[in-house]
């Protein structure tokens, strides 16, 4: 409870007061464009994170209950850091407004940027997260993010060729199957030994890994 705490309150709080007060003086303008690359680094993330846990799963698999949590941080950070670069480069000038608009639009951008930040943690650490599940959680319906991606990824999103269109979680499983992660990451933790580090803990197993199966 006290995880669930942190994620719902502590984490969020400490998202918005950091962004309005570290980047206030940033202005709407660098504000718009870091919320740009955090959305599109977080669906360059969303898009690319089940290959590269795969790889990591079925190659380490000490990391096989860490994979999906690592694999989508590690391409978020990457892309944010590139497109943070390179949006820099291309708007070395720093566009100012009206001071009403500026305050106002400066607000607003840091609200909607604070949002984006969180919802991606949201995703990435609770729904991929490495918190264990009892044998009977009941896996909650789709958030706002789950069902945002599937239709963007069926829509706007897709491929240009309607016959290649790949949907996010098109058979709507998403959150059962991490439900079962999670559980299976409780039942090893509860099988592992005492005296044990609570690193290793959470480690899998080769025959674990074999189980891997891919889902088209």
């Amino acid at each position: 409870m006290v995880l669930y705490h942190i994620y719902g309150w502590v984490v969020p709080i400490i998202i918005f007061a950091a962004l309005f007060g570290l980047r206030w003086k940033v202005g709407m303008w660098g504000n718009i464009l870091s919320l740009g690359a955090v959305l599109l680094s977080f669906l360059i993330a969303a898009s690319f994170w089940e290959s590269l846990a795969y790889l990591l799963g079925t190659n380490v698999p000490q990391m096989l209950f860490v994979a999906d949590c690592v694999a989508f941080f590690t391409i978020f950070l990457i892309s944010l850091l590139i497109l943070d670069f390179a949006t820099r480069c291309m708007s070395a000038v720093k566009v100012k407004y009206a001071d009403q608009v500026e305050k106002i639009g400066n607000g607003v951008a840091l609200f909607l940027l604070a949002s984006a930040l969180y919802m991606t943690y949201l995703f990435g650490s609770v729904d991929l997260g490495t918190v264990g599940e009892h044998h009977d959680a009941q896996a909650r319906g789709d958030s706002i993010t789950i069902g945002a991606l599937r239709i963007l990824s069926a829509g706007n999103l897709g491929a240009f060729n309607q016959d290649n269109v790949r949907q996010f979680d098109a058979r709507g499983e998403f959150r059962d199957l991490h439900l079962k992660r999670r559980q299976a990451l409780m039942h090893t933790m509860l099988q592992s030994g005492e005296g044990d580090w609570p690193w290793q803990r959470i480690l899998g197993t080769d025959s674990q890994a074999e189980q891997i199966r891919w889902r088209e």
